[in-house]
């Protein structure tokens, strides 16, 4: 049973913890008749604040930026894929022109050290004194020194502004939407870096009324410190002041069934992240990996999640069958760990390949390469019509497909259709119903009685919001990639990697 409850213009969310005296496990409210009387019983009674604890607690800002963790950020953020974020740091460290001359903006993109210098701390602190105010400044530098990973390459700084003092509004008309995105974020990181904690109280709020508890948790914003710079998401709500014994209004209660969630699928972001927790990829391969993962057709892309394709599946379930130690994490990072020793100059690249390719890895494709060379598709139960072999359901790198078994004497194949999306709506012309279809450039909408109605329309994501004219469409790019611009170009550029709203219009 979970309740709001109002003060002023705010609002605390909070959930029943005990009643008449008792505390709340588990499976004390077992269906919804019992959840119902208690929302009743909540409806009809008056509620105040019966205790507040308060606890202090500091947040440290981040470190500043190394490539993952840019990467990821700027997924998060502004949905950029990492190929795209790579590309446009690249275009910042390489420079920009600034009207009298051609600066780099940022250090070298493809770290992954969180060292800086001494003369860029120097300036960022006085930076700092300057235009926020010594409350704001610690009394000594912050050293991200060690941070690092096992692995990790410290030729390179942490990736940052060239020059705090060249701040991003100073120098947004030279600089892309996108490229302004992207500086704006590691500077903003790297000042916050060398920035005070932000200090909270962290509260519990126990609201009782009749017999019912209930109780919210969630901080209280003291100092701002860092965050005067770098806001970020808490996944602790801000809750608002309130004393003990001031009276809350109820404006709703209800009864929850809570089911356990599947973890969420990958973004380009989350996909950095775990590839370097696992020791996969370097600063410098991240963005090709998933590149070429999506490019082949292993995985698709919607609405920034990653998912994989047939294609994928079937490709993963023969190479954990036929080489389980080749694609296992652990391996490959162990991989990765021995080309860190070539780098370095203490092992030889011609002793690692043969240890590889006769160790195992001799044997394991030999064997693969016989029990694959029949192999075309898994049968289907029909037989072709033109010549009566078994069909057989065949994954190529653009797609599955049903093609006859006795290729290439038979040259018969059909598509393999899936059921399309229903938007809900009714065709305007002839009253069908609208279906979501998928296309050389990208999803559309489509009558169902095609071909006797041809009508089609975009699927839109609201107004432009550059030039307010047109609409948001989804298109796909040469390379298959989806992106979203406006219904009006080449007289509007707009375009963006993440639909202004993930609800179609």
């Amino acid at each position: 049973v979970e309740g709001t409850f109002e003060k002023d213009r705010s609002e605390i969310k909070a959930k029943l913890w005990a009643v008449d005296g008792k505390r709340l496990e588990k499976f004390d409210i077992p269906n919804e008749k019992s959840a119902k009387e208690l929302v009743e019983r909540a409806k009809s009674s008056d509620f105040k604040v019966k205790k507040v604890e308060r606890k202090e607690r500091k947040r440290k800002p981040l470190p500043p930026f190394i490539t993952s963790t840019l990467q990821q950020e700027a997924s998060k953020k502004f949905g950029f894929p990492a190929k795209l974020t790579m590309q446009i740091a690249q275009q910042l460290y390489e420079g920009i022109d600034l009207g009298s001359e051609r600066v780099g903006l940022i250090t070298y993109m493809r770290t992954d050290s969180t060292r800086v210098s001494d003369e860029a701390v120097k300036e960022v602190r006085k930076f700092i004194k300057e235009n926020f105010g010594k409350d704001y400044l610690p009394q000594k530098r912050r050293s991200y020194e060690g941070r690092a990973p096992k692995s990790s390459q410290d030729a390179h700084e942490a990736i940052r502004p060239t020059s705090v003092y060249r701040t991003p509004e100073s120098i947004k008309s030279y600089l892309t939407p996108e490229q302004y995105k992207l500086y704006d974020l590691i500077w903003r990181r790297f000042v916050a870096s060398q920035m005070k904690d932000a200090v909270f109280n962290t509260v519990s709020v126990d609201i009782e009324g009749s017999g019912l508890t209930f109780r919210a948790t969630g901080s209280t914003l003291k100092e701002e410190g860092f965050l005067k710079v770098y806001p970020i998401d808490f996944e602790e709500k801000l809750l608002p002041e309130v004393e003990e014994g001031e009276k809350l209004n109820l404006k709703e209660v209800k009864g929850v069934q809570h089911f356990t969630e599947p973890p969420p699928r990958y973004t380009e972001g989350t996909l950095v992240k775990a590839l370097e927790e696992e020791g996969v990829g370097r600063p410098s391969t991240y963005a090709t990996i998933i590149s070429n993962i999506i490019q082949r057709g292993y995985v698709e892309k919607e609405k920034q999640k990653l998912k994989p394709s047939e294609l994928g599946e079937f490709i993963n379930s023969i190479l954990k069958r036929l080489f389980p130690k080749i694609v296992d994490v652990k391996f490959t990072a162990s991989i990765e760990e021995e080309l860190d020793k070539i780098e370095e100059g203490t092992k030889d690249w011609r002793e690692l390949l043969k240890e590889f390719y006769f160790g195992e890895f001799k044997e394991l494709l030999e064997k693969a390469e016989k029990e694959l060379k029949g192999l075309k598709g898994e049968e289907i139960g029909r037989n072709c019509p033109e010549c009566g072999a078994p069909l057989l359901k065949v994954h190529g790198r653009y797609g599955t497909f049903i093609a006859c078994s006795n290729y290439p004497k038979c040259k018969y194949k059909e598509s393999l259709k899936s059921e399309p999306e229903k938007t809900g709506e009714k065709c305007p012309e002839c009253g069908g119903e609208l279906l979501i279809k998928r296309g050389k450039y990208g999803r559309f909408i489509a009558c169902s009685n095609y071909p006797k109605c041809k009508y089609t329309a975009p699927i839109t994501y609201g107004k432009c919001p550059k030039c307010k004219k047109g609409d948001v469409v989804e298109r796909k790019s040469k390379k298959g990639k989806t992106f979203y611009g406006c219904s009006r170009y080449p007289e509007c550029d707009f375009v963006s990697f993440k639909p202004p709203s993930e609800d179609r219009k």
